[in-house]
């Protein structure tokens, strides 16, 4: 009688124990999946007031860069030109984030569709002819390298004095090239760029009918290529409601 309940006992024991184990938290539980956004795609309604918009931007974007300076940027360009798609892209959205935070253009527009895009993108050839600035597409020097890139040391060894220094600018063109492209229009002024130092120093926080639109600029010359990408906020003015530039931000130099 006695064994009988010890190996009763023995297997309730070893039960609970079992059981235990199993609800020990060293279990490992299932990761969750993570969350994809996908941006929604704009109706009708949202294309026209994306496509209005971005004409009003894009045209205040030509006007000051036509009475830029040699002071401080926007400086003036001499050689000057558009790409008209926004961005510079077929689709017309960045195929490279700015890092910048709140500067994604389906924050503020719901995704505009192709023929959206081929609109505002005959809507911008339209402004530049009127302002007498050329249109074009990029332009692609497969051999010349960026400003930055050094040459690369001279060859050693015994074919040294037969091979001749790489230069790596020598595909470049002769006289400078440049380009911009301009995104999307953004409303306000992103979060990321409240905090980031403008072109004069200072840190800035606009209010009221602001707007913000990425401008990239591209130039290529005898000492290579360099891009800069620029966040340039502009507010509406109380007396004649135009937009006119309020600050510029550098967001990226690549070179």
């Amino acid at each position: 009688m006695m064994n009988a309940r010890r190996v009763v006992l023995t297997a309730t024991i070893l039960t609970s124990s079992l059981a235990a184990c199993g609800s020990a938290p060293n279990s490992p539980e299932p990761a969750p999946t993570p969350r994809v956004y996908t941006p929604r795609a704009a109706t009708p309604d949202e294309e026209t007031m994306l496509i209005r918009a971005d004409s009003e931007i894009f045209g205040a974007v030509v006007r000051a860069q036509l009475h830029a300076g040699t002071d401080e940027y926007p400086f003036r360009i001499r050689e000057l030109r558009y790409d008209p798609r926004p961005y510079g892209t077929r689709n017309g959205y960045p195929e490279m984030p700015a890092g910048v935070q709140g500067v994604a253009p389906e924050l503020y527009f719901a995704k505009a569709g192709g023929s959206a895009i081929d609109r505002i993108a005959e809507n911008r050839k339209v402004i530049l002819e009127l302002n007498n600035v050329p249109a074009g597409s990029p332009f692609n020097y497969s051999q010349c390298a960026g400003r930055q890139v050094p040459t690369p040391p001279p060859p050693r060894g015994k074919s040294a004095t037969r091979a001749k220094s790489t230069d790596v600018h020598s595909g470049c063109p002769k006289k400078p090239e440049s380009y911009l492209t301009v995104g999307l229009p953004l409303r306000g002024q992103p979060e990321g760029l409240k905090h980031i130092p403008n072109t004069q120093g200072e840190n800035v926080e606009f209010d009221g009918d602001v707007w913000t639109v990425l401008v990239d600029e591209f130039t290529t010359g005898p000492g290579g290529w360099r891009r800069l990408q620029h966040a340039w906020i502009f507010k509406r003015s109380r007396w004649n409601h135009r937009l006119d530039l309020a600050a510029t931000i550098q967001t990226a130099v690549v070179e």
